[in-house]
């Protein structure tokens, strides 16, 4: 039993692997038939051992069902009291670790609910035991499985930890400390520092004569931190010089972060053919399911997602994945991201809940919904609760206002399901902005990047148009209208015009039908745009089209008198003038 665990434990070791070795997979047959059926009655001990290896060589080859039958053989054995602590230790060690990154396992009756579960609890037996070395694999995988949920909160007290426990003798344990280090200053921007780290692991896997299935992750975490100081092109060539040292699960594997590193080089460098790269990454992750990809910079990973799911590539994948690791949407926080809520305000209001149109029902909460939209309308969607009370419940004293907000407030937490959409603090309302998105807030964050401060046309980019184009409809629509909302409604509708009068007027040289169209769908939204009308007219008649012109002129004053407003300025009415009579019917 021990020689062939030994020998397992070498293939995995070994710089090639075995996947086509028949003598390998004998041997991989040979040790779990004898683990199932236990024909020679091995002590748990032994047979616990046996499991760990296995379970290492189904990461190796990418074998779940290796792993899950390596786990099941064993499940009794956990608890025989008779098994040594670092037996024990170093088996939830590797379980924990390959389990969290690879293969995830569910089982009932199993005594760890997760693979952290199992680390901590290694952990504890390391602690308790006085046995560092199961301590220390214990926290250098919890700090993966930190990273794998995008959880960076304890990430330095547990490298700490390792530091202090890591054994100078060793010069893996040298190397792990280093790399851990590395992740840690080039998340805070310490790329001087992140870079002698790298240096350091790379020194110690050397002097330690480290197996290159030992080394890989190291030049991953290189990598990565490569990746983080924007130097894709370097990033990828570190790997493309590795990958004919490479097999099986390793080789695949960098040859997806290979792809990564393109895409985020083509997205940085605005390259047309991004979007060609991003999808061959995408569909080779698909194929490999390697959803540890980019642990170190989940932004980058996030950012790559969003861009995929706003073009349709492997949106599927992309929902899981952003699921799985508990990814943060993006800072331009994409409409397509899987919001828990999306609140829609232009073009009518209406609520989406996990990807699905939100009934309502016949008589809907009013009230309620108006602390969404007052929030939805108020800068950074922040509004407080004094103010809230003020505009919703005006006739109310202080006290009947706080109660009736109090009440308003739960059913709307009632009709969303949850309680963590809607945040309170410091007599302060706003939406969790990592789980809400306003589709107000993203109009202004796109406007704002499609224009300039100078206001000049030339200062558009090209992708106004379809900014505008996209345009939902104005705030509130169909809505009866509330004063709170009118500075905000009125603050849309003078933003679009300006948009469709600069657009136009970038198009009139080149492209009058163009400006045309953007001038008539302008004044469908807001038939009294008196400067989109003027502008509309103007361009009609440079080009002789006077009865046009009249009728644009007729349409715009019966617009303001459905309004009730005053007649057309005098400026608009005098462009028109000498044809009124001539083409009015």
């Amino acid at each position: 039993m021990l020689v062939r665990i030994g020998m397992v434990r070498a293939l995995n070791f070994g710089d090639e692997y075995y996947p086509n070795s028949p003598a390998g997979q004998k041997l991989e047959t040979e040790l779990l038939e004898r683990l199932t059926r236990n024909p020679d009655h091995d002590p748990s001990g032994l047979r616990l051992l046996a499991s760990e290896s296995l379970i290492e060589h189904s990461v190796s080859i990418m074998r779940a069902d290796l792993f899950t039958k390596a786990v099941d053989s064993v499940v009794e054995d956990l608890s025989d009291k008779e098994v040594l602590p670092w037996v024990l230790g170093m088996w939830l060690v590797e379980f924990g670790a390959k389990s969290g990154r690879y293969f995830s396992y569910k089982r009932r009756g199993f005594p760890y609910p997760s693979a952290e579960a199992a680390l901590r609890e290694a952990i504890a037996i390391g602690e308790r035991e006085s046995l560092k070395g199961v301590e220390f694999g214990g926290l250098y995988h919890l700090q993966m499985q930190m990273k794998f949920r995008n959880d960076f909160a304890e990430l330095h007290q547990v490298v700490e930890r390792l530091a202090e426990i890591a054994d100078s003798r060793f010069s893996t344990q040298v190397a792990i400390v280093a790399n851990c280090y590395a992740t840690l200053h080039a998340r805070q921007g310490d790329f001087a520092a992140a870079y002698q780290d790298c240096e350091r692991f790379m020194a110690a896997s050397e002097a330690a004569d480290e197996p290159m299935v030992e080394r890989w992750a190291h030049y991953i975490t290189k990598f990565q931190v490569l990746l983080a100081d924007r130097k894709p092109r370097e990033a990828a060539a570190l790997l493309r010089d590795l990958l004919p040292r490479l097999e099986g699960g390793a080789r695949k594997r960098t040859e997806i972060c290979i792809l990564a590193a393109a895409a985020l080089e083509s997205l940085w460098d605005q390259d047309p053919h991004y979007g060609d790269r991003l999808k061959v990454f995408m569909e080779a992750l698909r194929d490999i399911s390697w959803p540890m990809v980019l642990l170190n910079v989940p932004e980058l990973l996030a950012e790559l997602l969003g861009d995929a799911l706003e073009r349709g590539i492997e949106p599927k994948l992309c929902r899981s994945l952003i699921a799985e690791r508990r990814l943060d949407s993006p800072q331009r926080r994409p409409a397509a991201w899987p919001w828990p809520l999306k609140v829609h305000v232009l073009g009518g209001f209406r609520l989406e809940l996990d990807g699905n149109p939100l009934n309502l029902g016949a008589k809907p909460p009013t009230k309620a919904l108006d602390i969404l939209r007052v929030l939805a309308i108020s800068k950074d969607n922040t509004c407080s609760l004094e103010t809230l009370q003020d505009w919703l419940w005006p006739d109310l004293d202080r006290d009947q206002a706080r109660a009736a907000c109090e009440q308003a407030l739960h059913r709307l937490r009632k009709l969303l399901g949850r309680i963590d959409l809607i945040v309170q603090r410091e007599g302060k309302l706003r939406p969790a902005s990592d789980k809400v998105w306003v589709d107000l807030a993203d109009w202004d964050a796109r406007l704002k990047a499609v224009t300039t401060a100078n206001g000049e046309a030339a200062g558009l980019r090209p992708d106004a148009e379809a900014l505008f184009l996209a345009f939902p409809g104005p705030l509130f629509l169909h809505e009866r209208a509330s004063f709170w909302s009118l500075a905000a409604a009125e603050k849309v509708r003078r933003d679009l015009i300006d948009l469709a009068l600069r657009i136009g007027q970038r198009l009139e040289a080149t492209n009058a039908h163009g400006a045309r169209s953007i001038y008539l769908r302008t004044l469908d939204l807001y038939p009294d745009a008196g400067p989109v009308c003027r502008a509309l007219i103007k361009e009609r008649l440079s080009r002789r089209d006077f009865e046009c012109a009249v009728d644009d002129y007729a349409r715009y004053e019966r617009a303001l008198r459905a309004a009730g407003e005053a007649a057309p300025a005098a400026e608009i009415r005098a462009l028109v003038e000498p044809y009124l009579v001539r083409h009015m019917r």
